[in-house]
């Protein structure tokens, strides 16, 4: 028995939806399975991983406490505020997350613009009259912002995140860390007056003028600052020289923040112990507990005073938290779900407006530390989360005492790894100016106005770059590198001597998918070409003044031109097509068969794309038969329904087996199959192929004794070319469109069949 199996076109819709009705359910378990990934890791918990993750949750717990009350001294809020911001974050990640290195609370650049944000509503009337409060505003903005955070991440619409381009991030952070920086430098030398909210060049320019009231907290500021630099560095000599000490060494790093509070909060508690006057600037009280905690007070007047605020603030909570999460996951070769992380810090700031948080996300700093300090899992951040409710219960009054000065050195120290230095720029101008031009706005844009600003800014010209790419394609025009099958952009490469396929023969290379941004673009490439390189099929009149005014060339230079018999479409690098594309397409075919003044042949080289294929196919680019009332294209040996509705006589169909798709694999076991497709596409198409002018749409191949009934049915189906070469070696033989196929036949009597 000779079995046939036709390929079949892709799904239509109604399938489609049929196939996903059908396993609903499974997608509704995987959908509430994803949104809790501890289920997948916990039970594998053994004492290794607990090792590794109580020594790094002791090494980020060193850090943790100086940058949460560092950080919301920065957002103008009490200290306490970013006690409360951490420990939320880092009790509820582990339920929800999908990185082992994330480390949720209190960030610089968060707290920066919340800082910008609470200069502005202190001045308010509210605020003044005491009916709004800044616990009322630090809850309500997380609250809100973890709303709209958690529904992005219900509606799996993380993906947003990678619509920011990279030069976006990292100007992004590169600005925010220098603004940050410059907003520190004041307090370190304890120069008093200076408005830290405002924009970082005017920070820096009354800086620099009120030097001279640097008072004796630059003591503290700058030792601070000298010190945990100078053991930055040291510990990096020293590891370097004795790399077996490493982990030593890196915990000896990784707790220098720690070891400036406590020396700094020690001679301040002395000075104030023996009766002195403390000559330095400290933190004042911060009350023990959770002071805070209970339903956050919904203001709608507060939060329409903060409408459009809170998506800024939701975008830089999703950017900064994508940027490190995404980074480290490809570091450690892990994957990180960007829609469950956005869930996880809309959650995280829901449930940390019950006690008084303000809005929190990933920290750059605390992160980089978890990921080198050994973290097994994501349980490490439980385990900070221990340490920091310890430090709000037993250590708050210690906390008082704790210098200005020391938290700012902290800050900026803290801060300096996400500047980015000349090396950066020059990278984005090596790979494009464009690159370079999104990575400057946010740089720049971030030292003179708001942050959110430094992200709608890029954000708005890479979209604006993207969509110039998208509309202005590259393409080219093809010819060949003789005696070889290679072909090269004939423009671009005039030492390769390339020369042109035949003179009435374009062959055309679209370099993007074929899309309603960009078709009438290239299609008009096309025939600009044309009309330059060939010439009219019907002679032009001998008087200029005949002929229309676009027209008007020599009519000894048009009489040099050949007339266009055919065109060599490559389209192997267009993996999509719309309805413009498609209409423009059979505009371009039917417009230049008027002007060659006779049907001007198309071979298409395609790849594997389905969308392609189906716009060739309903352009008349090959033929398929279709359902006489939907228009769906039909395999016509695919399913058993549609044998009434074929047109082929019986004779035809001897021999052959009807083959529904899902069996194949079951008959592919027994062996019986041979691809033709394989075996036929590097040959020839006129070995096969005749012109018959009785097929309207396509061409017929040729019948033999051998091929007879294989060749009366191929027919009905599309061949389009998979290389350039067999392209253009049917165009060259002036042969009519050929038509693709995917075919499989057993048995040795049609083994020699050549398609």
């Amino acid at each position: 028995m000779k079995v046939l199996y036709i390929d079949s076109p892709p799904p239509s819709h109604n399938e489609q939806l049929k196939d996903f009705t059908k396993n609903l359910p499974k997608h509704i378990k995987s959908y509430f399975k994803n949104m809790f990934p501890i289920i997948e890791w916990l039970p594998n918990y053994n004492w290794i991983w607990l090792s590794g993750d109580l020594t790094a949750a002791i090494t980020v717990g060193t850090l943790v406490i100086p940058q949460s009350l560092a950080y919301a001294k920065m957002a103008n809020l009490p200290p306490v505020y970013g006690l409360y911001t951490s420990f939320i974050g880092v009790i509820t990640y582990p339920l929800f997350g999908t990185s082992k290195d994330i480390s949720i609370g209190t960030s610089a650049i968060m707290s920066l613009f919340l800082g910008q944000l609470m200069t502005k509503f202190t001045t308010t009337p509210q605020y003044l009259s005491g009916e709004w409060t800044l616990s009322d505003v630090a809850t309500l903005l997380a609250l809100f912002a973890g709303f709209i955070a958690m529904a992005i991440g219900l509606l799996r619409l993380g993906l947003l995140f990678h619509f920011i381009c990279q030069p976006a991030i990292a100007g992004f952070m590169a600005g925010s860390g220098l603004s940050i920086l410059i907003n520190q430098f004041g307090k370190i030398l304890g120069i008093p007056g200076i408005n830290t909210t405002e924009a970082p060049y005017l920070v820096f320019g009354k800086t620099l003028v009120r030097l001279n009231l640097v008072t004796i907290d630059a003591a503290f500021g700058l030792t601070s600052l000298l010190y945990l630099y100078f053991v930055k560095y040291l510990s990096q000599y020293l590891t370097r020289r004795y790399p077996q000490h490493r982990h030593l060494l890196f915990f000896f790093n990784s707790s220098r923040s720690i070891v400036v509070l406590v020396f700094s909060t020690l001679i301040c508690f002395m000075i104030h112990r023996f009766g002195q006057i403390s000559p330095f600037t400290i933190i004042g009280t911060v009350p023990a507990g959770f002071g805070h905690m209970g339903p956050p007070k919904i203001k709608m007047d507060l939060v329409g005073y903060f409408g459009t605020d809170l998506i800024s603030i939701v975008v830089l909570l999703i950017m900064e938290h994508g940027a490190i999460s995404s980074s480290l996951g490809k570091i450690a070769d892990y994957k990180v779900n960007m829609s469950q992380e956005v869930f996880t810090i809309g959650l995280s700031n829901i449930f940390g407006s019950f006690f008084g948080a303000y809005p929190g996300t990933g920290a750059f700093s605390r992160t980089a530390v978890m990921s080198k300090s050994g973290t097994r899992t994501p349980l490490t951040s439980f385990f900070v989360g221990l340490i920091v409710i310890v430090s709000i219960y037993v250590f708050t009054p210690a906390f008082t005492f704790i210098p200005n000065a020391s938290l700012a050195a902290i800050i900026a120290h803290a801060v300096t790894d996400l500047i980015s230095g000349p090396k950066v720029w020059k990278r984005f101008w090596d790979v494009h100016p464009s690159e370079l031009l999104i990575f400057a706005s946010a740089y720049i844009i971030s030292l003179f106005t708001r942050m959110d600003v430094s992200i709608y800014v890029p954000v708005a010209i890479s979209l604006v770059v993207q969509l110039y790419r998208i509309a202005r394609p590259r393409h080219a025009f093809l010819a060949q590198l003789e005696p070889t099958d290679l072909y090269f952009p004939a423009d671009h490469h005039p030492s390769l001597h390339l020369q042109p396929i035949h003179p009435s023969i374009l062959c055309f290379q679209p370099q993007e998918s074929l899309l309603f941004q960009n078709s009438t673009f290239l299609f008009e490439a096309l025939i600009d070409k044309v009309k330059k390189t060939t010439r009219q099929g019907q002679p032009l009149t001998e008087k200029v003044g005949d002929r229309p005014w676009n027209q008007a060339v020599s009519i000894q230079k048009e009489r040099e031109l050949p007339v266009l018999e055919a065109i060599v479409l490559d389209l192997s690098g267009v993996h999509q097509m719309d309805y413009s594309g498609m209409e423009l397409l059979m505009d371009t075919s039917a417009q230049l068969d008027r002007y060659a003044g006779v049907q001007v042949r198309w071979y298409i080289v395609m790849g594997y794309s389905p969308t392609v294929r189906q716009c060739l196919l309903f352009a008349g680019f090959g033929t398929q038969r279709r359902h006489p009332l939907t228009g769906q294209f039909l395999s016509d040996l695919s399913r058993k329904e549609e044998k009434e509705e074929r047109q082929w006589p019986k004779e035809e169909k001897k021999g052959f087996e009807e083959v529904r798709i899902e069996q194949v694999e079951v008959k592919k076991e027994s062996k019986r199959f041979v691809h033709l497709n394989f075996m036929g596409h590097h040959n020839p198409v006129d070995d096969v192929s005749s012109v018959d002018d009785t097929v309207e749409s396509g061409s017929r191949c040729g019948h033999s004794d051998q091929e007879d009934q294989f060749a009366s049915i191929q027919y009905r189906f599309p061949y389009f070319f998979t290389s350039i070469h067999e392209a253009v070696k049917a165009a060259l033989n002036q042969r009519t469109q050929a038509l693709e196929i995917v075919r499989v036949v057993s048995d040795g009597d049609l083994g020699s069949v050549e398609a």
